[in-house]
């Protein structure tokens, strides 16, 4: 008996063993198939858009973004960047190097040289999320005013995807879609990239229309002017420098040149005062200033030494000198630079007027002939010859318009685009002030008697000759400028309001997650 119960347990522990072996096979077969099923999901999750531009990555306010919208604001942050560097530096290549990030690495790896353990990875995410911020604030308020996209504007859109869909085509990408996804990244197709320009423009178009919405009366306006008149109006004066930087010794002279900086200050003092003292009028302060610059093959005399600039540019005490109660023309003074100056400066000054913008401002077109004439075996053409070429080829351009039946400013534009094989540049001139044009265009659209439709071709030793066509008086410049700036800050204003709901940034796991998978932002 006791025997048969002994076997009983025997199989009794058996079976358990065996019960126990399946139940760990079946657990393990079932962890794989989930495994399996994880990474059947994955891999169509991720490997399709659908984690790229359907889902949410990023809400700033009310407004949601997805991976794919990200991408598309931070490169738009990164080429703005670019572009702003090229249009300051882009005739300097060391610039340029310092300026914007390597092509050769990651910009993650590579860090940003303004900011405090900051990548170029971590600035241009920065720089993409501010960029969010106001979008995602204008096309809110642009919809809670009931604000709709211009139909140009969003045509505007339509041409611009047209156009680079066309350039995709003919650079060897399959479609726009291929192109888009190479350059912005996994997710950003034809449809997401049009929704994003439609924001952008909406944005833009809001802004603008918010900014026109701010009125003031005459009165507002004339008084804003004349309490920022020092900033506004236009200065014209003589100007040379003397500095006080400490002189190292030149080690390949036998002479001992050091100068301590206490030393060179008073020597830019002394060299200032000497200058100051053989000015007696406009002309002497030209003649010594050339004297010093004898042996600069480079120097032009005239144009060297005047300064036309407008009150906010011009250096705080030279300002502080210029705008003082009964400055007059003649008035000579050595100025010593501030006290935020690394180094002391001394400056020669002589002031020659003060403008307060009170002329009427123009608008108008202008096309330029800068070309010039090349004739084989006879070398550079001499400056009468250009001009002469350059003026002939003008008033032949003028001609096809003035013989024309249609006199209107886009016939004349019109007129201008066809001749593109010499007209080498044009555009239109609107409410232009007479510094930020050529003399020789400020004289003629200043004009009282300049009429609407009057053309005329005008030459620019600097430029060349300009074919110019005058539309219409915009009013009087520093009523303009007044209007501008208080327009700009009462904007500034309800941006500031408006802006406070959309600093926040909520970031989803997927914002996280697809940096790791995409590499998104470095």
């Amino acid at each position: 008996m006791s025997e048969y119960v002994s076997a009983k347990a025997a199989r009794r522990a058996e079976e358990e063993k065996a019960r126990k072996e399946r139940k760990k096979y079946n657990t393990a077969v079932a962890i794989v198939a989930a495994c399996v099923v994880l990474m059947i999901v994955f891999v169509a999750l991720f490997g399709s858009n659908l984690f790229y531009n359907g889902t949410t990555a990023l809400e700033i306010g009310s407004e949601k973004f997805t991976v794919a919208d990200f991408n598309y604001n931070y490169l738009s942050a990164y080429n703005n960047y670019r572009n702003n560097v090229y249009s300051s530096y882009g005739s300097s290549e060391e610039m340029l190097d310092a300026m914007l990030p390597s092509s050769d690495k990651a910009m993650r790896d590579q860090l940003y040289p303004g900011g405090q353990d900051m990548t170029w990875a971590d600035y241009f995410e920065n720089a993409a999320l501010e960029r969010m911020k106001s979008v995602a604030m204008l096309v809110s308020e642009a919809r809670a005013a009931g604000f709709t996209l211009p139909e140009e504007d969003a045509a505007n859109v339509e041409d611009t995807i047209s156009s680079l869909s066309a350039s995709a085509v003919s650079n060897g990408y399959k479609d726009l879609n291929a192109y888009l996804a190479i350059n912005y990244g996994k997710g950003m197709t034809e449809k997401v990239f049009r929704e994003n320009m439609l924001r952008d423009a909406l944005a833009s178009a809001y802004s603008q229309a918010k900014l026109d919405d701010f009125t003031f009366t005459e009165e507002q306006i004339s008084d804003y002017y004349a309490e920022h008149a020092d900033d506004n109006d236009f200065f014209k004066y003589r100007y040379y420098s003397f500095s006080g930087a400490a002189v190292a010794d030149d080690a390949e002279t036998e002479e001992d040149e050091t100068l301590s900086a206490e030393d060179a200050a008073a020597k830019a003092k002394e060299d200032a005062d000497a200058f100051l003292a053989a000015v007696t009028d406009e002309q002497s302060f030209i003649d010594y200033a050339a004297s010093l610059n004898s042996d600069n093959e480079n120097y032009e005399a005239d144009p060297s030494t005047l300064r036309t600039v407008q009150g906010s540019s011009v250096t705080e005490v030279i300002k502080t000198w210029l705008t003082e109660d009964g400055r007059k023309a003649g008035d000579k003074a050595v100025i010593k630079s501030g006290d935020d100056s690394s180094v002391t400066y001394y400056y020669v000054v002589y002031f020659v007027e003060r403008d307060d913008n009170a002329y009427n401002a123009f608008s108008g077109y202008y096309g330029l002939v800068s070309s010039a004439p090349t004739v084989e075996g006879e070398g550079e053409p001499d400056d009468a010859s250009v001009k002469t070429y350059r003026e002939t080829s003008a008033n032949e351009v003028l001609t096809t318009y003035t013989s024309g039946s249609e006199k209107t400013l886009d016939a004349f534009t019109a007129v201008l685009n066809n001749a593109s094989d010499i007209v080498s540049g044009s555009g239109a001139l609107t409410t232009d002030g007479k510094y930020d044009v050529p003399e020789v265009l400020a004289d003629w659209f200043l004009d009282p008697a300049r009429v609407e439709g009057d053309t005329a071709v005008l030459y620019d030793e600097d430029y060349g000759a300009f074919i110019v066509y005058f539309s219409q008086v915009d009013g009087v410049y520093a009523d303009l400028l007044a209007e501008a700036q208080m327009k700009n800050n009462a904007y500034d204003e309800w941006e500031e309001a408006a802006s406070a709901n959309f600093e926040t940034v909520t970031r989803h796991w997927e914002m996280g997650l697809s940096k790791k998978l995409a590499s998104m932002g470095g």
